[in-house]
């Protein structure tokens, strides 16, 4: 078990102990944590969730065209 004293240094290759300059606490603790991770994973890039809404959008409309021919004259 680490003492309060001993949390904000971690112990190198070396085996000397250095300061972590890490700031805050794991994110992967706090109640967001998964949602963060699935989202994150999932969009990983500004670009990817770009062409993902693309594609979508795409697909959408190829889906009501699709319909619109297959409808077409049953009004």
């Amino acid at each position: 078990m680490k003492s309060e004293e001993t949390e904000r240094f971690y112990i190198d290759a070396n085996g000397e102990l250095k300061p972590d300059r890490r700031k805050g606490g794991d994110r992967r603790n706090s109640e967001d944590g998964p949602r963060y991770h699935e989202q994150r994973r999932f969009f990983r890039r500004k670009i990817d969730r770009e062409i993902y809404d693309r594609d979508h959008k795409q697909m959408i409309e190829d889906a009501l065209n699709d319909f619109a021919e297959e409808h077409d004259g049953h009004l």
